[in-house]
């Protein structure tokens, strides 16, 4: 696949819908006295859902107290144990997404990612414990040499797949002394959205609001030189949006919103991504940093811009499909 041939024949020209974020409201008390479903409703809320809530919690504040390693390992123990017989929908999409992937891959190949993916998911569920420590002892740099340097002279849109683990990767970025900001699209489930708020607010990452509310200080943040990290590859809806993996290309995405703010702001477009190498070790990689080239009628070549986009981040997702967050969503 190339840009050219993606740009030029198979091409879905809609545009992406702006949304606004809203935070689910916690129903009131009245609700329970309404009776019905505003009832049950609340009980969901306020007993149902906090069960789970008290669980993730638990976990994730006892898994503080181990050692990282064996934190990790604990995590990848669990997802390999529960992922096959629990969450069997997913593990299945996960199989089919994997040999659409790698239509090559022997019956035998195929479970050993399978395997690898379920170690995968429990590793990176257990790390949010114990991400500091990992970006500080357990990753190896590949690429990374003057990239602060670049990041002082302009603008930087860092991009990036939901590979392995990436809360490891925003921090080894603010561990190299960079301030970077990143959207945040809130998991349903409160006591995620908390661990994930504490770990980033904490470390000192920026967190902007995802949708309409994130466009302008985005902007602003790139118009004084500042550096933003964006996840090009989206599971919408429980869809896989992007990468395209052999579809047509689209502008409903990340891609397209990243070629714009590029193209307004002068920016570096910067892709990194990390990977597990084994267990709790990783490996962070910079690859060559580009500006989209010099173009007239932004909307006209915009088509091509997510097209080059998905080029650079399309082979890392196919190189590492087991580590692949969004590798369980649906496809077509």
């Amino acid at each position: 696949m190339t840009a050219g041939d993606e740009g030029d024949e198979r091409v879905v020209a809609s545009k992406r819908k702006a949304w606004t974020y809203e935070p689910a409201k916690a129903p009131p008390l009245a609700d329970f006295a309404a009776g019905g479903n505003r009832r049950k409703a609340f009980l969901r809320y306020w007993i149902f859902e906090n069960i789970d809530n008290a669980v993730d919690l638990f976990f994730y504040f006892s898994f503080m107290l181990l050692p990282a390693s064996v934190c990790s390992d604990l995590g990848g123990w669990l997802g390999r144990l529960l992922a096959p017989r629990f969450h069997k929908a997913a593990y299945a999409r996960a199989a089919a997404n994997l040999k659409t992937i790698r239509p090559e891959l022997t019956d035998i190949e195929l479970q050993r990612l399978l395997d690898a993916y379920a170690d995968s998911q429990g590793r990176q569920m257990a790390e949010y414990s114990v991400a500091p420590r990992l970006a500080r002892r357990h990753v190896r740099m590949i690429g990374t040499e003057g990239l602060v340097e670049r990041c002082s002279q302009g603008p930087v849109i860092f991009i990036a797949p939901h590979i392995s683990n990436w809360e490891v990767l925003w921090h080894c970025l603010l561990d190299m002394g960079l301030d970077v900001t990143m959207n945040y699209d809130p998991p349903k489930r409160r006591s995620r959205h908390y661990i994930v708020n504490r770990l980033r607010k904490g470390a000192g990452l920026g967190i902007l609001k995802p949708g309409r509310s994130f466009v302008r200080p985005a902007l602003r943040i790139l118009e004084n030189g500042g550096n933003l990290l964006m996840f090009c590859d989206e599971g919408f809806n429980g869809r896989i949006r992007a990468p395209f993996l052999g579809r047509p290309v689209h502008l409903e995405g990340n891609y397209a919103l990243i070629a714009r703010m590029a193209r307004k702001t002068n920016a570096l477009i910067y892709p990194i991504y990390i990977v597990r190498e084994e267990g709790a070790r990783f490996a962070l990689t910079a690859l060559k940093p580009f500006m989209l080239p010099e173009k007239f009628g932004v909307e006209e070549h915009l088509v091509q811009d997510v097209a080059q986009l998905n080029v650079v981040i399309e082979p890392v997702v196919r190189l590492h499909p087991e580590q692949w967050y969004f590798v369980d969503n649906r496809l077509q």
